[in-house]
């Protein structure tokens, strides 16, 4: 099987407070990666739905990394997740009310013949945050001290994507 490049990218707004840890994120794992002589695609996006799987056509592996707020982690907390595990497709911003899912464009395009990769090869590595439409650059200290962590989990997952 031949190496197939890996699509890193973060989702958010850095304007909006924590909605930009996506965006931190993958700014510092790509660093990492690079240092250690890991080549991927990045891209920082403030987009979901019907957009974000038009962004994922050609790609058999993605990573993303988002804000999430479900209510049900503490603050900073890392979660990850393939989209196939997702079962609340309107948690966080996989989904939009003037837009569909990230799971349901996905289908949607596949039905129309889009080369996507499958849910279970788009790997989401979020951070539970309550602050995401705070107008103000930069992170709170919850979510900011959960980045390093973060990070590492995009790392880790990289590695593991490479090698399978």
């Amino acid at each position: 099987m031949p190496f197939e490049k890996i699509l890193l990218i973060g989702l958010g707004n850095p304007i909006l407070g924590d909605d930009g840890v996506g965006w931190v994120v993958a700014r510092e794992a790509e660093e990492r990666i690079r240092a250690e002589g890991g080549d991927l695609e990045v891209d920082f996006l403030s987009l979901g739905g019907l957009s974000l799987m038009e962004r994922l056509i050609g790609w058999k592996r993605v990573i993303l990394v988002d804000s999430l707020t479900t209510g049900k982690q503490p603050q900073g907390e890392v979660i990850s997740f393939t989209l196939e595990d997702l079962v609340d497709i309107t948690s966080g911003h996989t989904a939009a009310a003037h837009d569909t899912s990230l799971k349901t464009a996905l289908a949607t395009g596949r039905q129309l013949g889009a080369d996507l990769p499958d849910d279970a090869d788009i790997h989401i590595v979020a951070i539970e945050s309550q602050h995401v439409y705070d107008i103000q650059e930069g992170l709170t200290p919850a979510i900011a001290s959960a980045v390093p962590t973060a990070v590492q989990r995009v790392f880790s997952l990289f590695k593991d994507m490479q090698s399978t």
